[in-house]
């Protein structure tokens, strides 16, 4: 598998963004310019909207550019939307069909021949894990899809799933942040070193609670990256996914800006190496107390 950018994009809300299909085209042209080159979606995504509105834009690149986006998207998850009136109640589907009509669905809006990565959303107390493999295998030897992963699963979850799969799971995407640090001792951190895999992060900025605090805790980091903003003339934001990419498992970030200048500030934490001792007030604040 070619391995993640370690800045990815994340097209979440590209809903959000207002953008013609050619300012899609040239911000993707731009971000793979400075290197991000993963691209990051789900099918629910601004409500079933975003990857369409991506495969305008994606439509609109040469086709040796195109061939240098790594396209990961996720399925799983069923919403309550306008565009399924018979659905009474969000919920998950794991049965082969939706996995693969999922999948067909996906490379249609995206434009897209492949997935680089498909990705099971969230995990479900009815998920038959022979029946994803079957759907797994099946898609891969299509060409539908080269690698698979999950996202928000625990590690024994991702344990008995890949018990069942022919092809090894690339990555687990989950929550993490100078906000958010559970990843770090639910064990999350010790599997993905255990088995070799780079997991992606979401949320990385806490859902933007690190620049809006919504308790005590979240106003003690703020003012502790403030305090090292400033005697380290770095934004924040980059020295939060500086704070991620400290971590040994070298998560790959997902940032959800459509703004060149945002993405650029996320590359610059990748030259930053956080001090030991600053690293672990950034983790005491978020906690609340220090370390045994």
């Amino acid at each position: 598998m070619k391995p993640f950018s370690p800045i990815a994009h994340g097209y979440w809300r590209l809903m959000e963004w207002n953008l013609r299909p050619e300012e899609i085209a040239r911000l993707m042209e731009d971000s793979l310019a400075l290197g991000i080159y993963t691209l990051d979606h789900a099918d629910i995504y601004g409500d079933y909207r975003c990857e369409a509105a991506f495969g305008k834009g994606f439509s609109q690149l040469p086709a040796s550019v195109r061939e240098g986006v790594q396209l990961v998207s996720k399925c799983g998850i069923k919403l309550l939307s306008t565009s399924a009136p018979e659905r009474r109640i969000k919920h998950y589907d794991y049965s082969y069909d939706h996995i693969v009509q999922s999948v067909d669905t996906s490379l249609q809006r995206l434009g897209a021949e492949k997935l680089d990565v498909l990705l099971l959303h969230r995990p479900s107390p009815l998920l038959q894990p022979e029946e994803v493999a079957r759907a797994f295998s099946d898609l891969h030897a299509a060409g539908k899809v080269l690698d698979f992963g999950v996202s928000n699963f625990t590690p024994a979850q991702f344990d008995v799933l890949q018990s069942t799969c022919e092809q090894p799971l690339v990555t687990n995407q989950v929550q993490i942040s100078p906000l958010h640090v559970d990843y770090l001792f639910d064990g999350g951190q010790d599997h993905a070193l255990l088995h070799h895999y780079a997991p992606m992060a979401w949320s990385p900025l806490g859902g933007g609670r690190l620049f809006t605090p919504k308790s005590e805790r979240d106003q003690a980091v703020l003012d502790a990256f403030t305090s090292m903003s400033h005697s380290t003339g770095l934004p924040i934001d980059t020295l939060a996914y500086a704070w991620i990419r400290k971590l040994p498992s070298k998560p790959s970030i997902l940032v959800g800006s459509g703004k060149l200048e945002r993405l650029q500030s996320a590359l610059d934490a990748l030259g930053y190496d956080f001090p030991l001792e600053d690293w672990y007030a950034i983790l005491q604040a978020s906690r609340g107390h220090g370390i045994a």
